[in-house]
């Protein structure tokens, strides 16, 4: 499909979408390794106390 078909700006608008939503899902990677260290500290805690 060339840049000069008619559908082109449709499908390129779609792909945008479905890329915008993917990012949308996922959490950023420092909120992941914050969340797990808090985890492990606190399973940490309750192990000693």
């Amino acid at each position: 499909m060339g840049c000069c078909s008619p559908e082109y700006r449709k499908v390129v608008n779609e792909k945008e979408e479905k890329v915008n939503e993917k990012g949308r899902e996922s959490l950023p990677p420092y909120v992941k390794i914050l969340s797990v260290v808090i985890t492990a500290g606190a399973v940490a805690i309750a192990v000693i106390l």
